[in-house]
């Protein structure tokens, strides 16, 4: 069983390593540039997938910690520990990429606009 779960793990890491390097070539290669924000509005593709991401990460909390609370088993703690680490780690990166994509736009880095730190 320990077995097949590292193969699972290695494949995927190889798949993530393919596709994070085509996930930047399709967003700063190959997408259109908007006509109005020009080439800014491409930080959106990467900022909107990585919002996803980190949603993921803190469901993947959720049902890791419901799991543990139910069955007692370590395995669903890990999973919900490890779902955090991956969730702060995504909703940083989203922080991160708002920033670059506000700059250009509103020409702060970051507005302390109600609508958006409420």
């Amino acid at each position: 069983m320990k077995m097949k779960r590292r193969k699972a793990a290695t494949v995927l890491y190889y798949i993530l390593f393919v596709m994070i390097p085509l996930d930047f070539f399709l967003i700063f290669m190959v997408a259109p540039t908007e006509r109005i924000m020009g080439d800014v509005q491409r930080i959106f593709y990467l900022h909107i997938a990585l919002a996803i991401n980190s949603y993921l990460g803190f469901a993947g909390v959720f049902i890791g910690g419901i799991l543990f609370l139910r069955h007692k088993n370590l395995f669903w703690d890990t999973v919900a520990y490890t779902s955090a680490e991956i969730g702060v780690l995504f909703s940083t990166l989203v922080i991160i990429t708002g920033s670059f994509w506000a700059r250009p736009v509103w020409n702060v880095w970051w507005t302390w606009d109600p609508r958006l730190v409420t």
